[in-house]
């Protein structure tokens, strides 16, 4: 199963630090391999994957997600968080991929796969910790993502969290019946630092 970074990497993060506010209940920890049903099932679900249309080829079976889950068990260049409700549902993973460890930059990518849990301020937490998570425990540079130009909603995620256009892709990628651009986007670490204390000190 040859899948575009949504998600990668076994091992995941530890808890989030005490008194780290988490707005929409959710938490980050490891994929594992209890969670392959439900990646299963996103991935071939076509609302969930529209704008991830390159990334599988259809239909995805669970043994190609166990195989997946394997490799990427082995890699030192993909890191993966499952996104989970603090009641304990899966709702979607988000991942730092490409990883230069000499550049100190990698690759976001973000899946929300459980429909109920769209536009409910899972996504941009989950960014803002992986973004937290990048920079302050993995010393990363700059964190960069691709994401289709007509995608509004994600854009509107990504630049709440700091991220920066910084180009266009032309006809780049095929989403649905035809072709979209891709906005290519991305924060640095003094960039989003100066946010998050810009965030705290409103809050104070």
């Amino acid at each position: 199963m040859q899948m575009e970074p949504f998600c990668s990497r076994v091992r995941g993060p530890g808890p989030v630090p005490a008194g780290r506010a988490q707005p929409c209940g959710a938490r980050l920890r490891a994929l594992e391999r209890g969670d392959v049903g439900s990646l299963i099932r996103w991935v071939n679900d076509a609302a969930v994957m529209l704008y991830l249309s390159q990334a599988v080829a259809y239909p995805a079976s669970e043994g190609d997600g166990c195989r997946w889950l394997e490799e990427l068990s082995r890699s030192h260049t993909e890191r993966v968080f499952a996104i989970e409700t603090l009641e304990g549902r899966l709702v979607g993973s988000v991942g730092l991929h490409a990883i230069r460890w000499i550049d100190r930059k990698a690759e976001l990518a973000l899946m929300i796969g459980e429909r109920d849990c769209w536009n409910r301020g899972y996504g941009s937490w989950a960014v803002r910790e992986t973004l937290r998570r990048g920079f302050e425990e993995m010393s990363l540079r700059r964190i960069y993502l691709r994401v289709a130009s007509d995608h509004d909603a994600a854009i509107r995620v990504y630049r709440k969290c700091g991220f920066q256009s910084e180009g266009l892709l032309r006809k780049d990628r095929y989403v649905g019946r035809g072709y979209a651009d891709t906005l290519m986007m991305s924060v640095l670490k003094e960039e989003f630092a100066a946010g998050e204390n810009g965030a705290r000190t409103a809050q104070d």
